[in-house]
């Protein structure tokens, strides 16, 4: 091994170079051995195999995958008595999701007991000495994919821990257990190992313009459905988020880890960050306890010659992030951000920084981390048990006892008490019907939430309506209220209303009743209301079933008597079924008992009062659709994941994606939807748009969102004018404005993310299945539409006073006061939608992705016009008179 010139010159970092040869001459590759990294003043056990034995490369060499990852700890595992792994779920494609459970030998037999001894410090109602309790650290890493210095280091962090001799390492694991999660994003972190791998020469090169540093559009961040996983720590609709929370809630650390990248020309951050910028309701003494360790922190780096700043960057203010979930619960969450090399060697302002040195970094504070909280101990413990027992003081000083939730449709409401229970927040079944304040809240749709629990600050965090704050510049969101995501109503309540609930907390919801559908000469009806209902009208599309779509409320007569079904409703007629009646009854039956929608039997053709009869002409057969969404280049990859992740999880509908440098050689004809997400779209050629317009005119639903509708406003798709940019500024003036004013000014422009509300006209097609003309939107841009000067085209529109949660400035408020959110209008024989927002945001938003179903299966009832095509249709009138 020889040395290599320093390859970060203000961090004197000297790494070793393999030699090889090979036909043309001799090569080297950036690594570097175990002496680069672990501490020279510390003896290893022999028999523990160093990770170049079961890599086959040294740590940093090549980006390790996840696999490899994997084996090494299963390796460890098994020849170390400190260890015990886990598998704590799997990931979208499969792979596992691990905890290795760390502590000293004669520990390893009785887990489960330092488990309950450490859980019992945040049980309020327990009294324990909660400095003898067993601490409990949790370590994360590369919740983003492309950020791999992370798992990376867990590999060395993991070899330290199995293999360290001395009485320092056994002081560390004494009365401790260490949870090391070497990859948060496993799926993510295949894709980004991939890229760098495939161009990874054997001669060093650190030009940044290398393709080895320039992702695809399709990068390694996300997820398999390029989803941000640092986002869904409180939404859970990740498998991989689940896995985690759910060991976080049963082990419910002291401490937690969470590593990550940022730009090359960075150095490394850990917290504490910006001092104002913490969630009201994280305890002052988390900061402080954050500072405490970073003391530790910087002295570790301080003898490497790596350096590092704090304060200056990140917020911990929305709750769904990994640095910032744990502190609403009693656990210290410490953010690193490392420069990224992204890939192996890479130029910056700084010098030439390499993937072994990033790692180093990461190993190194993951080492501190430990040996802060274990200096630190009693002073964590402590604050746990406090943290808890003050949580049940607070909530007892509200003036409300809890929240009442109440929703009619299981999809939406199951799925959001599925959500607080993974959090350990207990909702309680209404057992009998009650009436507070003109609202009736009845057994099966009402649940009743006690602010007075363990877990008191999570809670008013996963339901806050906060608008104003210190600080109104946010990293993330500013709002993420749990109901108002799902449409479900809550309020705050108090418990002399003398309302009865359950005794035992809700825990899964009830086994559906399945349908019993009666033999009928006419056929079957089921409303558009449950969640998934269009699911099931899809399901039954894809097995050939003839179904029939019903805008407008109608009545029918069933062997229960008459039944009277809003907008929306779906009829399996039996009449033009190409499949013998029998099965279609099973089928139907089958479906709908796995999407828990209630079907109902129709006796006859006629309605039993006045209203449309079956055979009605204003009900129109069910298409399947065939949807196209388009990607790439200049389009947002994370609403196209997230739209992606809708019509394949929520709909079941196969979507067939197609980036922007394809479309001109597509054959769009073979969609009846195309979705354009946000996204600038400027390379689209005339070419395509002309295709475009002519498909639409043809009978196709072309679907903007964003930037995409913004787009189609622009090329004369979508009859709308954007509200201008310049109506905004308008609102900000610059007069007597200092340097220093620079944040607040560019920060009252934003919508970082807040919740708005909106108003529905229910009787458009493209809102049937809504029960009520309010509905909450999240917004996280200034996009709206001008007001429809034509009638029956404008859907939904902000309401006067529209923010209901999160930060808004009121310029903005005042612009987007009563502006459009929603529109559809015919172009031709085809139709065109255009979303503000983001009907899908980050998946968990499940209120509004019904207008998206919608757009889908209602679409060829928006019968509305504007522009060009108003004129023509009253001259069509005119004649036709």
């Amino acid at each position: 091994m020889i040395k290599l010139p320093t390859l970060m010159k203000k961090a004197s970092v000297a790494l070793v170079a393999a030699v090889a040869f090979t036909a043309g001459g001799i090569s080297t590759a950036i690594a570097a051995d175990l002496d680069y990294y672990l501490p020279s003043n510390v003896s290893y056990d022999e028999s523990i195999p160093k990770p170049a034995e079961i890599l086959g490369f040294e740590v940093g060499e090549w980006h390790a995958r996840p696999e490899q990852i994997a084996r090494y700890m299963e390796v460890l595992a098994q020849r170390s008595n400190r260890i015990t792994l886990e598998i704590t779920g799997r990931s979208h494609e499969y792979r596992p999701m691990m905890m290795l459970k760390i502590s000293a030998p004669e520990n390893q037999n009785r887990l489960e007991e330092m488990r309950q001894q450490h859980m019992a410090v945040t049980d309020p109602s327990q009294n324990v000495n909660a400095k003898e309790a067993p601490l409990v650290i949790y370590m994360g890493y590369s919740v983003h994919g492309d950020e791999p210095s992370g798992s990376n280091a867990a590999l060395l962090t993991a070899y330290y821990l199995a293999a360290a001799q001395g009485p320092e390492i056994d002081a560390w694991l004494d009365n401790t257990v260490i949870l090391l999660d070497p990859m948060y994003n496993p799926d993510g972190l295949a894709r980004f190992a991939t890229w760098v791998n495939q161009y990874q020469s054997m001669t060093p090169g650190s030009d940044r313009q290398h393709r080895e540093h320039q992702q695809d559009w399709l990068r390694g961040r996300q997820n398999h459905y390029w989803f941000d996983l640092n986002r869904d720590w409180l939404l859970l609709q990740h498998p991989e988020s689940q896995a985690r929370i759910s060991a976080y809630q049963r082990w419910m650390p002291n401490v937690l880890t969470d590593h990550h990248e940022m730009g090359t020309d960075a150095t490394y951050f850990f917290q504490p960050g910006i001092p104002s910028r913490k969630n009201p309701l994280t305890p002052d003494e988390n900061v402080r306890l954050t500072e405490r360790l970073a003391e530790f922190h910087g002295r570790a780096l301080d003898k490497v010659h790596s350096i590092y700043y704090t304060e200056e960057s990140f917020d911990d203010f929305y709750y769904g992030k990994g640095s910032s979930y744990p502190d609403a619960q009693g656990t210290i969450a410490i953010l690193f951000e490392q420069a990224s090399s992204r890939g192996h060697l890479q130029e910056s302002i700084n010098g030439d920084v390499s993937f072994p040195f990033t790692i180093k970094n990461q190993f190194i504070t993951s080492l501190s981390t430990i040996e802060g909280s274990v200096a630190e101990r009693e002073w964590l413990l402590d604050f746990q048990q406090r943290f808890f027992k003050e949580n049940m003081e607070l909530a007892g000083r509200e003036n409300f006892d809890g929240y009442m939730l109440r929703e009619a449709d299981q999809g939406r409401m199951h799925e959001l008490l599925r959500i607080l229970r993974a959090h350990s927040i207990d909702a309680y079944p209404v057992t009998e019907s009650f009436t507070v304040n003109n609202v009736t809240y009845r057994p099966g749709e009402a649940y009743y939430v006690p602010i007075r629990q363990r877990n008191y600050r999570l809670l008013k965090g996963a339901f806050t309506t906060r608008q104003d704050f210190p600080d109104n510049t946010f990293y993330d969101v500013s709002a993420w209220t749990l109901p108002m995501a799902f449409n479900v109503e809550f309020a705050e309540v108090r418990q002399n209303r003398r309302f009865r609930v359950a005794s035992e907390a809700w825990q899964a919801p009830a086994e559906f009743e399945a349908n019993q559908l009666a033999q009928t000469d006419v056929g079957y009806i089921f409303g558009w209301e449950a969640h998934f209902a269009p699911r099931l009208l899809n399901r039954l599309l894809q097995e050939g079933i003839h179904a029939r779509l019903a805008a407008d409320e109608m009545s029918v007569t069933s062997p229960n008597g008459e039944q009277k079904l809003a907008n929306g409703a779906v009829i399996v007629t039996r009449a033009y079924q190409d499949h013998a009646w029998e099965d279609v009854q099973a089928t139907l039956t089958k479906l709908a008992d796995e999407n828990e929608v209630r079907v109902h039997t129709i006796a006859s053709g006629m309605t039993p009062s006045t209203g449309m009869d079956i055979g009605s002409r204003s009900i129109n057969p069910a298409t399947e659709p065939k949807v196209m969404i388009v990607i790439g280049d200049g389009v947002n990859l994370q609403e196209s994941g997230e739209a992606w992740y809708y019509f394949d999880r929520h709909l079941n509908i196969p979507v067939t994606m197609i980036e922007t440098q394809r479309l001109d050689r597509a054959d769009i004809s073979r969609y009846t939807h195309i979705v354009l997400v946000d996204g600038h779209y400027r390379t689209l050629s005339d070419r395509f748009k002309a295709s475009l317009q002519q498909w639409v005119r043809s009978g196709g639903t072309l679907i903007g969102q964003k930037g995409g509708a913004r787009w189609m406003s622009e090329n004369n798709l979508l009859s709308t004018t954007v509200v201008p940019a310049d109506e905004f500024r308008a609102k900000f003036p610059t007069e007597g404005l200092r340097y220093g004013d620079r944040d607040q000014y560019f920060g009252q422009q934003r919508i970082a993310g807040a919740i708005f509300n909106s108003t529905l006209d229910l009787s458009h097609p493209l809102a049937v299945g809504y029960t009520r003309d309010t509905l909450p939107i999240f917004k996280n841009s200034t996009i709206a539409f001008e007001n429809s000067s034509s009638p029956f085209v404008d859907v939904a529109t902000y309401t006067e006073q529209p923010v209901l949660a999160g930060y808004t400035s009121e310029g903005n408020r005042e612009v987007l006061s009563e502006r459009t959110t929603v529109l559809a209008h015919r172009m031709g024989s085809g139709r065109v939608i255009g979303f503000a927002d983001n009907v899908n945001f980050r998946g968990y938003f499940w209120g509004t992705t019904r207008l998206m179903a919608n757009a889908i299966f209602f679409s060829q009832y928006a019968l509305g016009t504007a522009g060009d095509e108003a004129e023509e249709e009253e001259d069509e009138n005119a004649h036709s008179h």
